[in-house]
């Protein structure tokens, strides 16, 4: 996106961080908060906080000054000079809590525990969520293992299917190194560049999966699901073009959330960056 950086300084202009977000915006070539909330996709309400100064409608301080920088660089403002002004009128009066991002699990690649990750692993399958996992030394004795002692279900080829319900298809999980060939029409394919927190949610909002993404893994899941997703490092996940994973959905350390689970979505989402 081309845009044109304008530079802030306190001397010059005694606006608050929210009045010249408005400002900005009314200026812009798109003034629609709804419009520019879909294409941040970032949710409209957060968007009027900011420009209202009402940065308590964020958990914290800190999770405030990443939307902020998003918001900012699309108005084509100069960020860093947003964000200082935003940290000298505000981050002080509030404790800046970082947000509690689960840490990636060492030496795990798959980890199942327990009745809760039968209950993830049945969810998985009933949305269609599909999750392959890349080892570059193979498939880990320990963790098979445990896959068999926790899912009683016949294993071939590297699939696992689920017994039959009234009402509902067999789909099977797929194990397998992740292939080199481009995702189906009808699905959405990203990769992990390094360990990476990711959630998924359908169309109401319902959480499906939380988890940490390990570093070589692939998401894939279909598009006509109405899946979103929320991750705090944008920069860990690229969406595939072509059958490579070439475009990351943004910087590093950004939290992005909200985000279609559509090819079209996450390409334009990506040449923002």
């Amino acid at each position: 996106m081309n845009s044109i950086c304008t530079e802030i300084k306190p001397d010059q202009t005694l606006e608050s961080v929210g009045t010249i977000l408005k400002h900005a915006r009314q200026n812009h070539k798109i003034r629609d908060l709804n419009i520019i909330a879909e294409e941040l996709c970032i949710k409209p309400y957060l968007l009027e906080a900011l420009e209202q100064d009402n940065f308590d409608s964020f958990p914290s301080a800190c999770y405030a000054t990443g939307f902020l920088k998003n918001y900012s660089k699309y108005l084509g403002l100069d960020t860093k000079d947003v964000v200082t002004r935003y940290e000298a009128e505000y981050a002080g009066s509030k404790e800046c809590v970082v947000l509690a991002f689960p840490e990636a699990e060492k030496h795990k690649i798959f980890p199942l525990k327990g009745i809760a990750s039968i209950a993830a692993v049945c969810i998985v399958v009933l949305v269609g969520v599909f999750i392959n996992i890349d080892s570059n030394n193979g498939a880990d004795e320990n963790t098979v293992e445990k896959v068999n002692a926790i899912v009683p279900a016949k294993i071939q080829s590297g699939t696992v299917n689920v017994s039959d319900k009234k009402g509902l298809e067999n789909e099977p999980i797929s194990v397998a190194k992740p292939v080199s060939a481009p995702a189906n029409a009808d699905e959405v394919r990203l990769k992990a560049n390094q360990d990476v927190w990711v959630r998924l949610s359908d169309k109401d909002g319902t959480v499906l999966i939380e988890k940490i993404l390990p570093r070589g893994e692939d998401l894939i899941a279909s598009q006509q699901q109405g899946l979103s997703l929320m991750t705090n490092n944008a920069a860990g996940l690229s969406v595939y073009v072509d059958g490579e994973a070439k475009k990351a959905l943004g910087d590093e350390g950004e939290i992005i959330e909200n985000i279609a689970l559509e090819q079209e979505k996450l390409l334009e989402l990506s040449m923002l960056h």
